[in-house]
């Protein structure tokens, strides 16, 4: 069917990171991008200022960023590009691992679109986020809550796109609504059926700026040229969003969780993420009290750590296949201007974090430097007993002060860590069940160039060997160590220590696992805390705000991994609830290099995920020293 209107969207994909530093692409789009994006829509506007052939569309945080610290003339050029309609935000800052976000940083983002609105008569009620290819449900009652209608999603090439249909109307357990749209690619061209209006996308890849006056051209010739009859016209998100609203009725309903199937790339930098969860909740208590100027800007500011870039491009930047074993890892670390580069990419991330807290006042900056530094917890309840296997350290059963006794499954371990190390068949598996397509440039993201010629490189999990136990005031804790090959050369950690601390109530505890010596290590790692109570049933995970149910996850979705908050489950000693405070990532104990289509179950055993570098793109690769993951239980 051909299409008798088609709305054209010119947009670039924006990764803050991953071309090169994160400060470098800022300013590439304050003192190229944008400047170029205007002389493109304003020799259009000259020829039609009726129907301009080009608008620009980008995420709110750009926009809002460059009229804060622009010149003058950059802010009056912007500003009447903006009441001339052509450059346009969406609703959403930028793209995010969405799942990372409470409900209230999720709003943090969607306050650069409301200030734009306000400062500028509009309403926004439609957004987009590309690359990433799926988000959690729980983003929905924030869309909704503030005005949002219609939410495009568009999919890294190379990655699997959730089976869903193209259209849906996507609704949350509260009843929150969202019309979503989902592309195979960044954004291709769509006439939905039924439909005489198709949306179409002149999408730019990452970071390589709007078009030219000459491409514009190009793109309206080769779009008329596949639809003959149909009239072009540039718009924005909007008005096809408008659309797709009158007709929500009339599409199919989805109600099940999507998930994040990129979502273990947040456990490339563990000490980031912990630090960013700390501050999180934080913020969260800061919008329950009440926001002023320096408050905001702190939780926009962690917004930037959830967006989806965590750095330079490994393919580009790092780009060494020889340097595996420890000795030649070391060594490059030293001396390659490539490796400090890229570590430098990370750390410049990191530092994020330091300027959120720069935002807040002398008051709230001493609240936020204590949250980042946790203190003992209030222990009120009593005592809890603890029964470990002394030739692990692995923690066997927990006994609350009212007797209660949560044991591990069949006998074995309740907690236990364990460190594992991956090779290139691992690696290769993870490319056969994952990618979708295999350009170059795909491969290269998500392979271990060189891994195969490591000499040190194994496939095993590593066992930790008990050492002690000890108890005083502060409760009870259980050590072990890695040694051998196991540390030298696979990366895992050389001291683990356990805490069983009482919570401040009798049915609460807080369980402590401390990694100390921790070797920067390139070859693919995970650090695994799992988690088996006796009689242990079916999981439900907390998802920014949302309890979904990650087994019915849509397919080819996000199931097996999650960003969560919380998760409960019914056990032989009582409903149990578990949150992570420092970690993020749960799922079942199943292969973490083989993609499945179908969700696992989220039966019996729960994984936190503490690290992995599974994954190459623009993720740190490797960290050291030392990691605390607090896990807070509460038995109902």
């Amino acid at each position: 069917m051909t299409p008798e209107t088609i709305h054209l969207v010119f947009k670039t994909h924006l990764d803050i990171g991953f071309t090169d530093h994160a400060e470098a692409v800022r300013r590439l789009y304050h003192d190229r991008f944008i400047p170029q994006a205007l002389t493109t829509a304003e020799h259009f506007h000259r020829e039609n200022p009726d129907a301009p052939a080009f608008v620009w569309t980008t995420g709110a945080w750009l926009i809002h960023d460059h009229l804060a610290t622009g010149t003058p003339d950059q802010v009056a050029r912007l500003e009447a590009a903006i009441r001339a309609g052509l450059i346009r935000w969406h609703a959403l800052p930028f793209t995010t691992h969405t799942e990372l976000m409470s409900p209230a940083l999720i709003r943090a983002g969607l306050s650069y679109s409301a200030e734009l609105d306000a400062r500028f008569g509009l309403t926004t009620r439609a957004a987009k986020m590309t690359d990433v290819p799926g988000h959690t449900i729980g983003l929905v009652p924030e869309l909704a809550a503030a005005g949002v209608r219609f939410l495009h999603l568009g999919v890294n090439e190379a990655s699997p796109v959730p089976d869903l249909p193209e259209i849906f109307l996507w609704r949350a357990p509260d009843g929150a609504e969202v019309v979503v749209m989902y592309d195979a690619s960044y954004g291709g061209t769509h006439l939905p059926e039924g439909m005489t209006d198709a949306l179409s996308f002149a999408h730019t890849a990452d970071n390589l700026g709007p078009q030219s006056v000459a491409q514009t051209v190009v793109v309206h010739r080769e779009l008329q040229k596949r639809f003959p009859t149909a009239r072009i016209r540039a718009a924005t998100l909007e008005e096809y969003g408008a659309l797709l609203w009158e007709r929500r009725d009339s599409l199919p309903v989805v109600t099940c969780e999507i998930g994040d199937s990129w979502i273990h790339g947040a456990g490339s930098d563990p000490a980031k993420l912990a630090r960013f969860r700390a501050l999180q909740r934080l913020y969260d208590g800061f919008e329950a009290e009440g926001l002023d100027p320096g408050r905001l800007e702190f939780g926009r500011r962690l917004c930037m750590v959830a967006e989806h870039t965590w750095g330079v491009d490994i393919k580009t930047f790092l780009r060494d296949e020889t340097a595996w074993d420890r000795a030649d890892f070391e060594t490059a670390r030293a001396t390659d201007p490539r490796f400090a580069f890229c570590e430098a990419s990370w750390a410049e991330q990191r530092g994020y974090l330091d300027a959120a807290v720069a935002a807040l006042g002398p008051q709230d900056r001493a609240r936020a430097e204590a949250a980042q530094a946790p203190a003992p917890p209030a222990a009120a309840g009593g005592d809890w007993q603890v029964s470990h296997d002394p030739a692990t350290g692995d923690i066997l059963a927990l006994t609350a002060p009212d007797g209660r006794v949560i044991a591990g499954a069949s006998g074995g371990p309740l907690l236990a860590f364990r460190h594992q190390s991956f090779d290139a068949a691992d690696i290769g598996r993870h490319l056969d069940s994952y990618l979708t397509t295999r350009p170059d440039w795909a491969i290269l993201d998500h392979d271990k160039p060189g891994l195969a010629t490591a000499r040190s490189a194994r496939s095993v999990e590593c066992m930790p060997r008990g050492t002690d136990k000890e108890a005083d005031e502060s409760g009870v804790s259980i050590l072990a160590v890695h040694e051998g090959r196991d540390h030298a050369e696979t990366g895992a950690p050389a001291r683990l220590r356990w805490h069983v601390a009482p919570g401040p109530t009798a049915s609460r505890a807080t369980i402590s696992l401390r990694i100390e010596g921790k070797p920067a290590n390139r070859m693919p790692e995970a650090g695994f805390v799992h988690v088996a109570p006796e009689g242990a049933g079916h999981w439900e995970a907390l998802k920014s705000g949302t309890w979904t149910d990650p087994s019915r996850s849509a397919e080819r979705g996000g199931g097996a991994l999650a960003a969560i908050f919380a998760a409960r489950t019914a056990t032989a000693a009582g409903p149990l609830r578990i949150t992570p405070l420092d970690a993020a990532l749960a799922g079942p104990p199943v292969d973490l290099m083989r993609f499945t289509a179908k969700p696992p179950a989220w039966e019996g055993a729960l994984r936190f995920t503490l690290y992995t570098n599974k994954w190459g793109t623009n993720f740190p690769m490797w960290w050291e020293g030392a990691l605390l993951s607090r896990f807070e239980i509460e038995l109902g």
